[in-house]
C-alpha cells in the first residue's frame, strides 16, 4: 500500500497538486491544481475540474493550497464529459475572470454547462499549440504550456496538457483506468486500464496515433496524470505505453472475426451453470453481485432474469477471465480443480480454445 493521505491535497510534484475525490468508486475522478509561482504573485490553473458532486471536495482542497477557488485564474478541460467539465462553471462564479482553455470541438459542448464565452481560449489558436506564462515585471523565465491533441481518444476534440517544466502529461481519459485505493499506478493496475480503454476507446488506430504523439514529446514525460485511476511514473510509463500499442479496443473487438461473441456468451452461461452445481446457488448470486455496476462504470456483462448473460462489453477473453476468477474466489482448492476441467471442456466444445488462456 502507498502511504498517501488522499483526504488532503497531495503534492505530486513541486507546485502541482492532486485535489480530486477519494471516494471509493470504480471511476475515481482525478482533479489537478497547477500553481505557477512568480516573485510575489501566483497564477493558478485547475486541470479537469470534475463533476458538481465533487465541487465541495475541490473547493476544500484547493483552498488548503491557494486560499480559495476565487484565486484560480485558468481552467483546462480535456474533453466535455460530465465527469470532467461542469465545475468550470462554478470556478468562474468564484472568479469571473478565470479563463477556460480547451479545443474548439470541446468548447462547442462544454459551453452548454454555462461558461462565459468571452473567457474561452481555443488551444489551437496558440502558435504550435504552445504558450508561455510569465509576468512582465518578473525576472523568472517563463513556464511553457504545451497542448497535445488526441483525436477520438476518446472524443474528437480531446486534448492533453503537457506541463513542460514539471514534465507531467495531464492525459484526461487516456491511460485512465478502473480505480484502486492508491494514487499511483503499479503493474497490477494495468488490467483496470485495459478494461477501461476496451470499453471507451474507438480503435487501436486512434490509440496508436495519440501514442505516437506522446512518444515524440521532448523532453519525455516523467509522469502521466490521467483523470481516472492511478498516476503513472517511472517505469510504469514505458510499460503501459508498450502494452497500449498492442491493445485491441472498441471496434477492433466488435469486428474481430476470430471469435464469435454469441459462442462466448453461450460459454459464459454454461460456465455459470456448472459453477452453481459446484459452489451452490447462494455463492453464485454473490459472484454476479460483483458484476453489477456501481453507477460510475458499466458492467462487463448485461444480465437478464435469473442472471442469464445477454451481452458482453469489452474483450471476450477479459470477460471470461473475470467471470472465472471471481468464481474461483468462492471455491476451495478441490472445487477449483474440478471447475477448471469443466470450464476448459466448455470452451473447447465451442471452438474457443484461445479463451483457455484465462486459466493461465
Amino acid at each position: 500500500m502507498q502511504d498517501v493521505d488522499m483526504s488532503k491535497p497531495v503534492e505530486i510534484e513541486k507546485d502541482i497538486y492532486w485535489v480530486g475525490s477519494s471516494e471509493e468508486a470504480l471511476l475515481r475522478r482525478n482533479i489537478y491544481l497547477r500553481v505557477f509561482r512568480f516573485n510575489g504573485k501566483n497564477i493558478s490553473m485547475i486541470i479537469d475540474p470534475g463533476p458538481e458532486s465533487d465541487l465541495g471536495i475541490l473547493a476544500k482542497k484547493t483552498a488548503a493550497v491557494i486560499g480559495s477557488l476565487s484565486k484560480v485564474n485558468m481552467i483546462f478541460v480535456n474533453h466535455q464529459d460530465p465527469d470532467v467539465a461542469p465545475n468550470a462553471k462554478h470556478i468562474q462564479k468564484y472568479n469571473p475572470e478565470a479563463l477556460t482553455l480547451m479545443t474548439e470541438d470541446t468548447w462547442r459542448l462544454v459551453q452548454f454547462f454555462g461558461l462565459n464565452p468571452e473567457k474561452f481560449r481555443a488551444v489551437e489558436k496558440f502558435r504550435d499549440m504552445k504558450v508561455n506564462i510569465r509576468m512582465a515585471s518578473d525576472v523568472r523565465p517563463s513556464y511553457q504550456m504545451r497542448f497535445v491533441p488526441t483525436p477520438f481518444c476518446h472524443f474528437r476534440g480531446s486534448c492533453m496538457y503537457y506541463d513542460v517544466d514539471s514534465r507531467i502529461l495531464f492525459s484526461g481519459d487516456f491511460f485512465g483506468g478502473i480505480s484502486t485505493s492508491e494514487l499511483f499506478a503499479e503493474e497490477e493496475h494495468w488490467e483496470g486500464v485495459k478494461a477501461f480503454h476496451q470499453l471507451y476507446f474507438p480503435s487501436r488506430k486512434a490509440l496508436r496515433h495519440s501514442l505516437a504523439k506522446i512518444k515524440a514529446l521532448d523532453p519525455r514525460p516523467m509522469m502521466i496524470a490521467p483523470q481516472h485511476g492511478g498516476i503513472l511514473k517511472g517505469e510504469m510509463i514505458d510499460l503501459f505505453i508498450e502494452r497500449m500499442e498492442k491493445l485491441m479496443v472498441g471496434l477492433d473487438i466488435i469486428q474481430d472475426k476470430r471469435v464469435d461473441l454469441s459462442l462466448v456468451i453461450d460459454a459464459a452461461n454454461e460456465i455459470a451453470r456448472v459453477a452453481v452445481q459446484e459452489i451452490g446457488a447462494t455463492n453464485m448470486e454473490k459472484v454476479f453481485e460483483i458484476f453489477h455496476p456501481d453507477g460510475s462504470y458499466p458492467a462487463i456483462f448485461t444480465l437478464g432474469s435469473n442472471n442469464i448473460i445477454r451481452d458482453i462489453k469489452g474483450g471476450p477473453m477479459e470477460a471470461i477471465e473475470a467471470l472465472v476468477q471471481v468464481i474461483f474466489s468462492f471455491s476451495d482448492e478441490e472445487q477449483e480443480d474440478k471447475l477448471k476441467s469443466h470450464f476448459l471442456d466448455c470452451l473447447d466444445e465451442r471452438g474457443l480454445t484461445t479463451l483457455a488462456l484465462a486459466f493461465d
